[in-house]
């Protein structure tokens, strides 16, 4: 029988949430370390946390500064170059968003960092080869989003967002953890992007943000009358890249299931829902029978 994760993104998906939601389905999360720890990288560390979002569990997956024992993107480390507050539910900014300066740890300042950068960090790591091969493909989607919507060559993108250590971070600890599932097929419901503006450097956008949209393009999307942006572009490259077919859940023998917590509170739980099991199409003889 396949081994499927089942994804519920009813309160939209980010990077932390991904890779919380698969913590609690119970990846090791020293197995996810011991890989980010091949990255070239220094002065951050990571942690998962038991939180509640509206009185339901979850994993709270973040990566830290060490100087404050703070997640990276609390507003509290930082300090603010430009005028524009672009802040995303999940704690992640766009590629072309504010630009943030950790003053008490140097390694962790957003700098902005060019695809080919990006491709020499994680290709002169020391990640297993079939991790490096999705690392480079999330951020090739992402890289191309951003192109399309700022009508740029790929070559000329200069990531803020996804060339800051916490992202880059939060990239490879999910694919780490994904790959340590061992699953045959990733399924996803439709996906929550909330609704609402969202204020950027170009102003008053609606959301989801134009480099999101561009990673939905094809895929299954609702909105509700939820103000907020769901969605960041990791989130939406990690389904856009993972996810083989998006629909209701699948016959499935349960096996486990976590829910990965986003950083804001809203009217409903901000939880991405991950069930893992085997499929069937067979009747079941009920355990407790």
């Amino acid at each position: 029988m396949k081994k499927i994760l089942y994804l519920d993104p009813f309160a939209g998906v980010s990077g932390d949430m991904f890779v919380g939601a698969l913590l609690g389905l119970g990846v090791d999360l020293e197995a996810v370390r011991r890989d980010v720890g091949c990255l070239n990288l220094e002065g951050f560390e990571i942690r998962a946390s038991r939180v509640t979002r509206q009185g339901l569990a979850g994993t709270k997956f973040d990566v830290l500064n060490p100087a404050t024992g703070r997640s990276v993107d609390d507003p509290r480390d930082h300090v603010h170059g430009h005028t524009h507050d672009h802040h995303h539910d999940h704690g992640e900014l766009h590629a072309h968003g504010q630009h943030h300066h950790h003053a008490a740890d140097e390694p962790m300042r957003q700098s902005q960092r060019g695809l080919g950068e990006i491709r020499r960090l994680i290709g002169e790591s020391s990640l297993p080869v079939e991790i490096v091969a999705d690392v480079m493909a999330l951020f090739e989607i992402i890289g191309r989003a951003e192109a399309a919507v700022h009508g740029k060559g790929i070559e000329e993108v200069h990531f803020h967002e996804v060339g800051a250590v916490d992202t880059i971070v939060d990239i490879v600890a999910a694919v780490s953890a994904l790959h340590r599932l061992e699953v045959d097929e990733v399924v996803c419901a439709p996906i929550h992007v909330g609704s609402g503006t969202v204020r950027c450097a170009h102003g008053l956008l609606p959301v989801p943000a134009p480099a999101t949209l561009e990673i939905l393009r094809g895929l299954p999307i609702y909105a509700t009358e939820l103000q907020g942006e769901l969605v960041t572009p990791t989130g939406a490259a990690l389904l856009r890249h993972f996810c083989c077919r998006f629909g209701p859940l699948p016959p499935l023998l349960v096996e486990a299931i976590g829910y990965g917590a986003g950083t804001r509170e809203y009217a409903l739980p901000n939880l991405l829902r991950a069930t893992l099991g085997r499929e069937t199409l067979l009747p079941v003889n009920r355990p407790d029978r």
